[in-house]
Parts: C-alpha cells; sequence; structure tokens
C-alpha cells in the first residue's frame, strides 16, 4: 500500500471473482484507490473541538447558573432547592426521545439540515434566556419556571440532534475526531463553570450578572453555527460528509476492454474523492466518473442494521451510558446540596463554594479526563474498561455522606471536611472525562466502517439513556437524604 503526496492511498488485495454455475470461486486481483485527503494544520479537528463545546454548553449554562435561578425562583421555595433536578428531567428525558428519533430516521433527512437546524434553534432559544434576565419575574415567578422549563426541553431536544450528526459524524472518521469532540465538551462545561464564577465576581448579585453570563452562550453558539457552515468547504471534512450515493456501473465482459477504460480514467482531485474496487474480469460496480460519459447513477438510502450493530457495541455503549448514570445521580442535583463545614462566614463559603467547588471542580476534572483519553488509550481491552465504569458508581454514596443540606436527621454526614468533598469531586470530574470518552472512542471502530456512523449515533444515544436515567433517580437520592 502506498500514498501519494496528498494523502491519497492506494492499495490492491484480493477479493472472490464472480463464478459461473458448477465452479469453484477464485480469486482476482483488485485496485482499490482511496483518495482520503489530509486535515491540513488539523483545522477540521480543531473546528470538532468546537462544535464539542456547542453540544453541552446549552446544558453546562442552565445548571451552572445556580444562584442565577434561586434568585430568581426565592419565591417558591420547593423550585428554588429542587429546580435542578427539574431541570435534569426536562432536559434528559426529552433528549433520549429525540435521540432515539434521531437514531433510527436520520438517513431519511440530510446531515446539514439536521446540524444547522439544531443551532439555530439552540441560538434562538439562548436569545430569549438572555432577555428573560432583565424582566422582573417575581410576580409571576411559576410562570418564569415553566417557561424555562419548555425553553431547556426544546434546547435539549435539538441538542440531542445536533449531539447525534456530531458523533455520527466523527464515527466515520479516525477515532480522535470523536476524542476532539469529547475535549470540546470538556471545554464546554469549564466554559460553563468560568463564566458563571466571572459574572458573579463583576456582578453586584447573581441575577444582574446573569445577562453577561447567558449572552456569552449566544456567542459561543453563534461561533459554532458560522464554523459548521464552512465545515463542507473543507475537503477532508467534505470526503467525509458527502456519502458515497452517486455511483458509475461499468459492465466489462472481458480483460482487455476493462483495462482500456481502466488506463483511460482520470482521477478527479477537484472533488477530492476517488474510490473504486474493480476486479479485473468480472461485472464491477465503482464509484467513479468513466471518461466515455456512459454512467448510471444508483441513489440508495438503506436502513441501518440496528440490531447488529447494537450486539457489536454493547460492551462500550452500556459501560458510557452507566458513566454517565452515575454523574447526572450525583451532579449537580445532590453535589450543589452540599454545603462548607466553614465555620466561618464569608464569600468564600456563601457565595463562591458552591461555584468552584462543584461546578469548575467537576468540569476541569472532566477536562482533564478528556484530554488524557485523547493521549492515552488505557485499558485498551473490552473486558476491564466496563468494570472501571461500574466501578464508579461509589461515587454516590461518597457525596450522599458529604454535608449535602437540607437533610434528614436520621442520615448522618461522615465526611466532615471540606477536603473531602473537593477531593471526591476532582476524581469524580476526571474519571468521567476518561472513562466516557474511551468508550466513546472505541465504540464505533467494534463496526464495519460502512456502519460506523450509525454506531458512533448509537453510542452517543446511549449517553444520553444513562443521562435520562441518572437524572431520573437523581430524585430518588434527593428523597433518601430527607428520610
Amino acid at each position: 500500500m502506498g500514498a501519494g503526496k496528498d494523502g491519497f492511498k492506494i492499495e490492491t488485495k484480493p477479493m472472490l471473482k464472480e463464478k459461473k454455475r458448477g465452479d469453484k470461486p477464485s480469486l482476482a486481483k483488485t485496485l482499490l484507490v482511496s483518495m482520503e485527503p489530509k486535515d491540513r494544520f488539523r483545522i477540521v479537528y480543531w473546528i470538532m473541538v468546537l462544535q464539542g463545546v456547542g453540544t453541552l454548553l446549552p446544558w453546562n449554562m442552565f445548571i451552572t447558573a445556580h444562584a442565577y435561578f434561586q434568585e430568581k425562583l426565592e419565591k417558591n421555595k420547593s423550585l428554588k432547592h429542587d429546580f435542578e433536578n427539574y431541570f435534569a428531567v426536562a432536559a434528559m428525558v426529552p433528549n433520549v426521545l429525540m435521540f432515539l428519533l434521531n437514531t433510527l430516521f436520520k438517513h431519511k433527512v440530510r446531515l446539514q439540515v439536521r446540524m444547522l437546524t439544531s443551532l439555530i434553534t439552540m441560538t434562538a432559544l439562548f436569545v430569549l434566556t438572555t432577555a428573560l434576565v432583565k424582566v422582573d419575574t417575581f410576580s409571576w415567578t411559576n410562570n418564569f419556571f415553566y417557561i424555562t422549563i419548555v425553553t431547556v426541553i426544546v434546547v435539549n431536544m435539538m441538542s440531542a440532534v445536533f449531539q447525534g450528526g456530531l458523533f455520527g459524524l466523527t464515527g466515520m472518521m479516525p477515532f480522535k475526531y470523536t476524542g476532539a469532540v469529547m475535549t470540546g465538551q470538556g471545554i464546554g462545561g469549564t466554559f460553563a463553570a468560568l463564566a458563571n464564577i466571572a459574572a458573579l465576581f463583576g456582578g453586584k448579585d447573581a441575577i444582574s450578572s446573569g445577562f453577561g453570563y447567558f449572552f456569552s452562550a449566544v456567542v459561543v453558539l453563534f461561533i459554532c453555527l458560522i464554523s459548521y457552515i464552512l465545515l463542507p468547504q473543507l475537503e477532508f471534512a467534505r470526503y467525509y460528509m458527502e456519502k458515497p450515493e452517486e455511483q458509475t456501473e461499468i459492465d466489462a465482459r472481458n480483460i482487455q476492454e476493462q483495462s482500456k477504460r481502466l488506463a483511460n480514467w482520470k482521477l478527479d482531485t477537484e472533488k477530492g474523492r476517488f474510490q473504486s474496487t474493480l476486479s479485473l474480469d468480472a461485472k464491477t460496480l465503482i464509484n467513479v466518473e468513466s471518461t466515455d460519459g456512459k454512467e448510471v447513477h444508483i441513489r440508495t438510502s438503506q436502513r441501518p442494521p440496528f440490531l447488529k450493530i447494537f450486539k457489536q457495541i454493547a460492551p462500550l455503549g452500556l459501560s458510557v451510558a452507566f458513566v454517565f448514570f452515575v454523574t447526572l445521580a450525583s451532579f449537580p442535583g445532590l453535589t450543589s446540596r452540599i454545603k462548607s463545614k466553614s465555620t466561618a462566614k464569608n464569600e468564600w463559603t456563601e457565595k463562591y463554594f458552591i461555584p468552584v467547588s462543584c461546578f469548575l471542580l467537576f468540569n476541569v476534572g472532566d477536562f482533564i479526563g478528556r484530554i488524557i483519553a485523547s493521549i492515552f488509550q488505557l485499558p485498551r481491552g473490552s473486558k476491564l474498561l466496563p468494570i472501571l465504569c461500574f466501578v464508579r458508581v461509589v461515587f454516590i454514596p461518597l457525596f450522599f455522606f458529604c454535608n449535602a443540606q437540607p437533610r434528614g436527621e436520621n442520615v448522618p454526614v461522615l465526611f466532615n471536611d471540606d477536603t473531602y468533598f473537593i477531593v471526591f469531586m476532582l476524581l469524580f470530574g476526571i474519571s468521567n472525562g476518561y472513562l466516557g470518552s474511551l468508550c466513546m472512542m472505541y465504540g464505533p471502530g467494534l463496526v464495519e466502517k460502512k456502519d460506523s456512523e450509525t454506531a458512533g449515533t448509537m453510542m452517543a444515544f446511549l449517553l444520553i439513556v444513562g443521562l435520562g436515567l441518572g437524572a431520573a433517580f437523581s430524585f430518588v437520592v434527593s428523597a433518601l437524604l430527607k428520610l
């Protein structure tokens, strides 16, 4: 196998030639030419990082604005303490349903349409959320909450479409591009946490700082939209985004005729793609344009073998689901309730403890875990990785016995020092980013290349299922805490 100066691969491999009745199958020489462009200056890689930021930024912006929503919902004490649980369910249940629909029917709607529609809708809804910051909602707190819940639902439905399409696209690329999306998601969470802290630091109160906080999300999503529009202009991205739906059928009954055609073929480098399988003595279906102008265009829209793909990715798919089940069962519904055990009453304990120790520390740890996964992929075996994912369940009782408030009199606090909580959060974040990234990176590689897009989308769907189940289970954890 060789590669030209432009990064195009040329290889030969044997294939079974067409046999007549009564003949034994024999091998014929096959030429496989695949013009796979290079990602020059890693532009596509960094665009995928940016798109990864856009996938989880909407969710992170809502759950990280803890102080803002507590002030907005001050009139309703029940909502003030439990709004994050409602946000989690409102986000994850529609997310799961939309992801399921996206997985089943993605082949009926073009990728470009799905991606652009979801990005535009999310951007518009964050403009609405930013505008509501300036509106006095104290007299209609419940209605404000309902509007916010509807916004969360629609935003996460669009996020599911966007995320599913993105993982499907990167599933067809080398696995480091899936790692780029996972890294971008970590950056998105860290950005949301830092933006919240900066807004609290710069504003006189949580509500006045909310405008700059949510407006920053509008800016980032708009940049994601522009960069995705530019993506098809890049040769490397176009190679994977354009499905091989147009094919040319050549019926060559003898070696001389087909050899003549082979000699006359020209590579169309402007399109950045030439892919063919050529048998030297049999009827062959290829993906190129012949110079004689006689073409038969065949367009296909086949339904992927979902059950077969699921069985192949099930160990890692269920593992990534469990990783994020544990995450949403604990964060933020339980972890944001944990108060500092310090007796001092200052800005750290009253204003910054939760934004820093809970949200920032988790997202920084998650980002670190994703970065490590993009550099070192260990373990590589499929058996050890699911075990490590399952062990992560220990974090639920660890946080449960920290100083989470309010809590029932019969539920003791076993970890009376803030250091325990800080260490737990850091390990919690790192394990989430690292294990989740490994599962998502390995998953599409377990199936045939033609099914890698569907496998990537199904892995993302199982991730969302884990988030949805974890969000639902967070209500159980909250109820147990109050016993």
